[in-house]
């Protein structure tokens, strides 16, 4: 899927670089999905995103016409942040797709999600929530064509946007098998990566945000990117960063701390994660809230997790719920 605006990377001599980045939301949380997302976008050598886009997009907080693309925690801070959030991930959707999903369903369809599995769990049988949430459909849109345009101005193309929820029950499943939440965090982690470097050309970077506290990644992106011949060019606290040889040509990849404020699709792409978590949790508090009356909404995380689960309790013993697919192992 692709913006019929977009420029194409093969087709436009001026593009002399793909940049690419990942990140992750819900790594730490009780209840509800791990959510790792990626970004490519090609433009010319030297040309910062946040600036040449900076009529609409801010790291800072935005103007009325602005989108904030930061590191989602920042995004989303705030009594109006997940308009905001909204805002930015909906707007550059629409922007490389052309269409702004209408419910739940339709944006996870359009991202490869295994709706089917989902629908296994109760709370997710319905995800015909109607987006979007708390944002202005038309301004997104005005936004969306705004962006579009501004995009092709400064020769800068959305390539791909690949977003891969990991629910609670195939989350259960992976550290069963693995013992190991770090390994269970790259698999995802990787299955991104993988799909980013299938039609990166040569000379691109990929900038991911560290994964916990891992600082080797030899065997893992052997494990993850079998055609490829990986090369460690630095490890340290702060940086790792590896060559990826493959037939027709070279990447490099780092891992960083603090990757969505060094490079913009990494960047982006924690904003795609954190409003494609939020969506998912929007949806399991609905259904809950449907069968529970006065039941306080969570997020998910531990301390107010807990309570969620002590204040569904009864419900989940009635109906006999599968709890191994609403709270994590670990």
């Amino acid at each position: 899927m692709s913006d019929p605006d977009a420029i194409p990377i093969a087709a436009t001599p001026t593009v002399q670089r793909c940049l690419a980045g990942v990140d992750e939301a819900g790594l730490g949380p009780l209840l509800g999905p791990l959510v790792v997302a990626g970004v490519t976008m090609a433009g010319p050598a030297g040309v910062d995103p946040w600036r040449a886009l900076g009529a609409l997009v801010t790291r800072g907080r935005p103007g009325p016409s602005q989108l904030q693309v930061a590191d989602s925690k920042k995004v989303k801070h705030g009594p109006l942040g997940l308009a905001r959030l909204e805002r930015t991930a909906l707007a550059f959707w629409t922007a490389w797709t052309g269409d702004c999903p209408t419910t739940v369903d339709a944006l996870l369809a359009a991202c490869g999600a295994d709706r089917d599995r989902l629908r296994r769990c109760p709370w997710y049988a319905d995800l015909a929530l109607p987006l979007p949430l708390a944002a202005d459909r038309a301004g997104i849109e005005l936004t969306a064509h705004l962006l579009r345009r501004n995009l092709r101005e400064h020769t800068v193309a959305l390539h791909r946007i690949a977003i891969r929820p990991l629910d609670v029950e195939e989350y259960n499943a992976s550290i069963a098998r693995t013992d190991n939440k770090s390994t269970t965090h790259f698999e995802t982690y990787a299955e991104v990566l993988a799909a980013l470097c299938v039609d990166l050309p040569p000379g691109s970077h990929l900038l991911a945000d560290r994964c916990g506290g891992r600082m080797h990644y030899v065997e893992p992106l052997r494990a993850a990117l079998p055609d490829c011949r990986v090369r460690r060019l630095r490890e340290s606290p702060e940086l790792s960063t590896y060559r990826l040889e493959r037939d027709g040509g070279e990447l490099r990849i780092t891992f960083a701390a603090g990757g969505e404020e060094r490079a913009f699709p990494t960047a982006l792409a924690s904003c795609f994660a954190k409003y494609v978590r939020e969506l998912m949790m929007a949806v399991l508090n609905r259904w809950f809230a449907d069968r529970v009356p006065g039941l306080r909404p969570t997020a998910g995380y531990w301390v107010d997790g807990t309570r969620f689960l002590t204040d569904v309790a009864p419900l989940v013993d009635a109906e006999r719920l599968p709890l191994d697919h609403l709270r994590r192992s670990r």
